[in-house]
């Protein structure tokens, strides 16, 4: 279990214990009172804007079950992110263990490994594109001071408080890290209990919404729990699982010399974390480098003291690690070559199919030509939950179509440009309804939408909503409906029509525009380039006409935070609240 104040700290309710934070089976209730028995919608419907914008009534998901109690706000708030640690472990395995090859510690260091049994990998070759499952353990056993186990908690809890998706292109050159915030609450899949310490038999499903809190899936169910659940949820198909112990992350660092960070104006002093760092450069260890990737209650933003600005920290951290790793040429100096292998492979649990030392060199041997800058660092879009508002508003739930969108990239192997992909306008099939008392809405807005090049199947009624909606059905088709949100003024909510535990990619098909009374109209076509020759311009969206789809792609509320590795590592930091 991660860190946490003391039960009488002030500022943190009493929890009441969920099952992924159990540590016995006489504390354990019978079921979960605060998952329903049936749930509608997938994972929610999110608006772009921000985590104040609520839904409406129509966009919100239906009723749910009993209210959450104060637990959940806890969790919350004791919970410490793992991205950092994540990162510097796994890449600091990928620098040594290319070289160890001829050493005599080679069967020893093959010992160290822990090898587990998952269940949905395809355990397919390290070699070709790969989808890897990369979870921190929160187990604190062996811990102490204010990084150890607070009072009531188990040391043996292992709950996964940052979870990473890596896909490898077929060449291994390019590497997309998506980071599913912790607070994510999903579908979560019946799962066999891990232990008696959790339960007896299966545990769920919790259907959605509200679910389940992401992070909980591993020490529910373990690694075969966890990986059910982020595929239940992306539709990508897993291949490798790869788990980090969080008791040798601060090894770790010292092991590669510490880790050179950038704090920006004002510094950062968070009394949770116990870090103190002024404005400018610093290079991190052992503790220091600890607090420094735990810290989130004084860092600003709009999920100020969650997890989003977190991840922003963290994602710099990484690109300090990957510039590091690429700058020094670690593999030349045996003795810390050594070192980083005893240490890393202590750390390391992976499934069967990648647990020799002789795979792990295959794979690290095959990213030899990934260069920093392309890696890309990419933080699955989310917003507050608006589901029986006010009730989890201290949690997160996907923005859609944007989450969907993502997922299909990492599904089919597409680059990361900086921003989510736009289709071209004649692709996209759309029926336009009118949810106004506006007469013929729905025929003009469909003219002006034909008029940029949408193939518009037809026009109609809906029942009367305040709020404009893209309905959308699985991942097949997120990339039209998102490409049609660009095309509209004002970025409306997404609602992927698909339930879990139905599969999520679904098939080809019409987006259906739901007008509400908030509908702002259509983006009026680009002006034309007058004289000289006339290319078509790449990122076009229809035949000689772009229309205004940057803003929203890039920076306006569509947007998706990245990072790309390479970037200065004083750029896109967080911000004291």
């Amino acid at each position: 279990m991660p860190q946490g104040p003391s039960l009488d700290d002030s500022d943190y309710p009493a929890p009441r214990r969920s099952r992924r934070d159990a540590i016995s089976e006489d504390r354990w209730p019978a079921r979960d009172s605060w998952a329903p028995e049936d749930g509608r919608s997938r994972r929610g419907s999110g608006m772009a804007a921000g985590p104040s914008r609520q839904l409406s009534p129509r966009a919100r998901p239906g009723r749910r079950g009993r209210a959450a109690d104060a637990r959940a706000r806890w969790r919350r708030k004791r919970a410490l992110a793992k991205a950092g640690y994540i990162g510097a472990t796994l890449l600091a395995i990928v620098v040594m263990i290319a070289g160890i090859g001829g050493y005599a510690e080679y069967r020893r260091l093959d010992g160290n490994i822990t090898k587990v049994n998952v269940g949905g990998l395809s355990g397919r070759t390290v070699y070709g594109a790969l989808n890897i499952l990369v979870l921190g353990s929160q187990k604190r056993a062996g811990q102490r001071g204010h990084f150890g186990v607070a009072p009531g908690d188990s040391p043996y809890t292992s709950n996964s408080d940052n979870l990473l998706v890596i896909h490898l292109d077929p060449r291994h050159t390019h590497a997309t890290v998506l980071s599913i915030p912790r607070d994510l609450f999903v579908y979560e899949p019946g799962c066999k209990a891990r232990s008696r310490m959790i339960g007896i038999g299966i545990q769920g499903p919790y259907n959605y919404p509200p679910g389940n809190i992401i992070d909980g899936a591993l020490n529910i169910g373990g690694p075969t729990c966890a990986v059910a659940t982020v595929e239940d949820l992306t539709g990508i198909k897993l291949d490798h699982f790869v788990e980090f112990d969080f008791n040798s992350f601060r090894t770790m660092v010292d092991a590669i010399g510490g880790v050179e960070v950038c704090v920006p104006k004002g510094g950062y002093h968070d009394r949770k974390s116990h870090i103190n760092l002024r404005p400018g450069l610093h290079l991190l260890k052992y503790d220091e480098a600890l607090a420094y990737v735990r810290t989130r209650h004084s860092l600003g933003g709009p999920d100020a003291g969650g997890d989003l600005p977190r991840i922003e920290l963290q994602q710099a951290f990484i690109s300090s690690i990957v510039q590091k790793v690429n700058k020094q040429g670690l593999l030349s100096n045996g003795l810390q070559l050594l070192s980083l292998a005893t240490t890393a492979t202590k750390a390391l649990t992976v499934d069967q199919d990648l647990g020799s030392v002789s795979e792990l060199v295959s794979l690290a041997r095959s990213l030899v030509h990934l260069k920093s800058k392309n890696v890309s660092l990419i933080t699955l879009p989310t917003t507050t939950d608006t589901f029986d508002y006010p009730t989890y508003d201290q949690h997160l739930m996907a923005v859609q179509p944007q989450d969907d969108v993502l997922y299909q990239m990492l599904r089919t192997g597409q680059t990361w440009h900086g921003h989510l992909p736009v289709q071209s306008y004649s692709k996209v099939k759309v029926r336009v309804l009118n949810g106004t008392e506006q007469t013929g809405l729905a025929k003009r807005t469909a003219a002006k939408l034909r008029k940029l090049g949408f193939d518009v199947t037809g026009t109609g009624n809906a029942a009367s909503t305040t709020t404009t909606t893209v309905d959308y059905a699985g991942l097949d088709q997120a990339d039209g409906a998102y490409t049609l949100m660009t095309a509209l003024k004002s970025f409306p909510a997404g609602q992927n029509t698909l339930a879990e535990p139905a599969r999520q990619i679904g098939h080809p098909g019409t987006v259906t525009l739901i007008l509400g009374t908030d509908f702002a109209g259509v983006n009026p076509p680009a002006p034309q380039k007058t004289g000289g020759s006339k290319k078509h311009k790449k990122g076009s969206t229809s035949g000689g006409s772009a229309t205004a789809v940057s803003k929203a792609v890039q920076n306006g509320p569509g947007a998706v935070q990245s990072r790309n590795a390479a970037a200065n590592i004083c750029s896109g930091l967080p911000r004291r609240s």
